[in-house]
Formats: C-alpha cells, structure tokens, sequence
C-alpha cells in the first residue's frame, strides 16, 4: 500500500473537498450524539483554507492513488501563556484502517509542534470509547484532566 503524507497548504483543500467532507461526516456522527447541522463538515472543511493561511491549523493527510483516505486536524490554543495544538479530528476511511494511518498523522502534527516550538500536543477522548483511549496511551498520551456531569431528569 502506497500512502503519501502531507501537510496540507490552503489549496490543498479544494483539491480534497468532497473527500475532506466524508471522511468528517463519519468522524462527526461517530462522535457527537447532540443533533448538530447537517451541512457541518461542509461548514468546517470551508473554514480550513483560513485556518491553514493564519498558521492556526495543522490539516495532515493521507493520500493514497490520488484519494484522501485520511486527515488528522490540528489547531493551536492557548491557555494563559501556554501554547498547545489540541487534536480535533482523525478521520480514516474504513478500508484503511489498521494500517498506521492516524498515528502517522499524528506523529506528523506532533512533529510540526515541535517545529513551531510547541511543547504540548492534547487531544480529547473518553474513557467509555476504549479504543481511542488505549490508542492516545499508546501514543504516549497521558490523562490530564477527567470531566464530569450530572444528568438532570427532564
């Protein structure tokens, strides 16, 4: 399997639209359960050129015979006077999984955090989605915080 990594430039974008579009769609419903816009991943995949222009995104893809199988999204914040890039999306097409593709895309943000001399790569998952949290242990992610709720009758 032949797999090209890139960190994506704004024109990147157009190029991988439709691609972008799916590939966020499924990320999306995987992982929200509040109802949220239908035209969401177009909303998003729309403000990507921007992001990537202004420096406060890291979009990496994975391209394999010319299709995106794959996109990691990254983007910068800052808390008080600490700089981190937050992971907010990993989306692999399901026929590539269990290939290495989203670690590799994340090594890759990691590696352009270190770039930008940033020292604190976060991503956020929950306990009840096993796989996830034992893949970012596997990373080398650690629990930082753990988040509550009370659910109130309606």
């Amino acid at each position: 399997m032949n797999i090209e990594y890139k960190i994506f430039e704004a024109e990147d974008i157009d190029c991988y639209k439709d691609e972008l579009v799916a590939l966020m769609q499924n990320v999306l419903a995987d992982n929200i359960t509040q109802h949220y816009p239908e035209d969401l991943a177009e909303q998003y995949v729309g403000k990507m050129p921007g992001y990537i222009s202004d420096g406060s995104a890291i979009i990496v893809g994975a391209v394999s015979d010319g299709k995106l199988v794959g996109f990691s999204w990254a983007y910068e914040l800052k808390i008080f006077d600490e700089r981190r890039i937050h992971i907010d999306m990993i989306g692999v097409n399901s026929d590539f999984r269990r290939n290495g593709i989203a670690r590799r895309l994340v090594e890759m943000q990691i590696e352009e955090s270190k770039r930008r001399n940033i020292t604190i790569v976060e991503a956020m998952t929950t306990k009840a989605n096993e796989n996830s949290y034992n893949w970012f242990h596997s990373m080398g992610f650690a629990d930082e915080r753990v988040k509550v709720k009370l659910e109130l009758g309606k």
